[in-house]
C-alpha cells in the first residue's frame, strides 16, 4: 500500500484480525509468564510479567481504537458482546439467587457453615450484582 493511500490515524496499518491476535497474544504470553513464574517458584517474577503484558494488552485494546481509522468493531461484535453479557449476568445471577438462600437456612440450621471464602464470593457476587445495576442505569438514562 502506498503512503498516499494509507490513512493518516493509522500508524500501524494494522487490520482488525490483526489487533485482536496481538490483544490476546499478548494476554496468552501473560498467562504463560504467570504459569510459569509459578511453576518456577518465582511467582513475583511470573505476576509481574503477567501484569506488564496484561497492561499492555488493555493499553493496545483501549488505545488502539483512538489512533486508527480501521473498523475493529461492527454491529455483529456488539450484538455478540451483548449477548454474551447478558448470558453471563443471568447465569450468575441465576446461580447466586437459587443457591445464597439455601445456604442461608443451611448455616441458620446448623447443617453447613459459610466460612470466610464463600462469605468472600457472596460479598463478589453481590457487589457484581450491584455494579451491573449501576451501569446498566447509567446507560439507560443516556438514551
Amino acid at each position: 500500500m502506498s503512503d498516499s493511500t494509507r490513512s493518516i490515524r493509522d500508524p500501524f496499518a494494522a487490520g482488525k484480525r490483526t489487533y485482536e491476535r496481538l490483544v490476546w497474544g499478548l494476554v496468552l504470553v501473560g498467562c504463560l509468564a504467570l504459569v510459569a513464574g509459578i511453576v518456577a517458584e518465582a511467582r513475583l517474577a511470573g505476576t509481574a510479567s503477567y501484569l506488564v503484558t496484561v497492561w499492555a494488552a488493555m493499553a493496545v485494546a483501549f488505545g488502539y481504537p483512538y489512533v486508527s481509522d480501521v473498523t475493529l468493531l461492527d454491529e455483529r461484535d456488539a450484538e455478540i458482546h451483548d449477548r454474551a453479557s447478558g448470558l453471563t449476568i443471568t447465569a450468575v445471577c441465576v446461580a447466586t439467587l437459587s443457591v445464597v438462600p439455601a445456604l442461608y437456612v443451611l448455616d441458620a440450621g446448623g447443617y453447613a457453615t459459610i466460612g470466610a471464602t464463600l462469605w468472600g464470593v457472596i460479598y463478589a457476587v453481590s457487589a457484581l450484582g450491584l455494579l451491573y445495576g449501576a451501569c446498566y442505569t447509567v446507560v439507560s438514562r443516556r438514551r
